[in-house]
């Protein structure tokens, strides 16, 4: 199976899993949790008998149905909903385990008003305390550093053009052309029935030019 690093952070009332897996689609990612369980599955294109399988015994109780799964260009994330607001010392009941590679914890340390930091394995082990508003800052700084700008952005147009079905392509193909490039749905239901309108940025005005 594929080898995907995971971690994880916590505030008073959640729980956030991460596994850093790059250019998942939403098809080829299970999420399945239970009050005491969280499993991530991850399908492996050159074994379909050998998935990735993050499966994890928690420390405590969540609440299933006000838990969140999300599947992004970088990584895949599970927010937990803790049943009771407390800190866990530890996201496994004992040792856990995953046939991928885990990375260090990071938990909460007594929360101010404002946003708690997080102390990591080695700065724990120093008696300093990383700032998690930074960490997360540098982790997205990695997710985009391929990427920026216009071309992250037509790269995430064009990755959900080449996943979508024949309707999905008819609306955005559609709603791009009539507006002029400022529309772009995927609802073709909507954009079947009528014409898209010119939608110029805030501030800007439309105008036509003839040649």
């Amino acid at each position: 199976a594929p080898r995907h690093k995971h971690q994880w952070y916590q505030s008073l009332s959640h729980i956030t899993l991460e596994v850093l897996a790059k250019n998942v689609r939403p098809d080829d990612a299970s999420f399945q949790i239970d009050a005491d369980r969280v499993r991530v599955s991850v399908a492996n294109e050159d074994d379909p008998t050998d998935p990735y399988v993050l499966d994890l015994k928690l420390f405590g109780k969540v609440l299933p149905e006000q838990c969140k799964t999300s599947v992004g260009v970088a990584k895949l994330e599970v927010r937990l909903k803790k049943a009771e607001d407390a800190q866990w010392g530890d996201i496994v009941e004992g040792s856990g385990g995953a046939s991928g590679a885990a990375t260090a914890a990071k938990t909460v340390v007594a929360a101010p008003p404002a946003r708690p930091a997080y102390p990591s394995s080695k700065a724990a082990q120093k008696k300093t305390v990383t700032d998690w508003d930074k960490l997360e800052r540098e982790l997205e700084k990695e997710e985009e550093d391929e990427l920026s700008g216009d071309a992250a952005l037509n790269a995430m147009f064009q990755n959900i053009y080449k996943n979508a079905n024949e309707e999905t392509r008819r609306a955005m193909n559609k709603s791009f052309q009539e507006s002029a490039g400022t529309v772009l749905s995927t609802n073709w239901d909507d954009i079947g029935k009528k014409k898209t309108e010119v939608q110029p940025p805030e501030g800007m005005e439309a105008k036509k030019y003839e040649i």
